[in-house]
């Protein structure tokens, strides 16, 4: 594999991209990632930046579901009024 070196702007906007994946894509995406580290069948180089590229992936699954997760303690209907209520409670 012959490395280049991207430019500034082509690092934003692959960054940019992801950023902007919904969860399940991005879960898709990190999926087929582990399933390339788990064959064992890449070189040094190529693991690291399939690493690299999986905790990209993985980050924003976990800014999304973080963000889901507020939106739900933000409002629980309790005993007929509306307050907030943090997520862990419910369970």
């Amino acid at each position: 594999m012959v490395s280049r070196k991207k430019k500034v702007s082509e690092v934003s906007n692959e960054e940019d991209a992801v950023e902007n994946l919904s969860f399940e894509n991005a879960l898709e995406k990190l999926e087929g990632l582990v399933g390339k580290l788990e064959k064992g069948n890449l070189t040094l180089d190529e693991s690291l930046e399939t690493f690299e590229q999986g905790m990209k992936f993985a980050r924003v699954c976990s800014q999304k579901l973080s963000k889901a997760e507020s939106r739900i303690e933000q409002l629980v209907l309790e005993n007929g009024e509306l307050r907030a209520k943090p997520f862990s409670e419910g369970q």
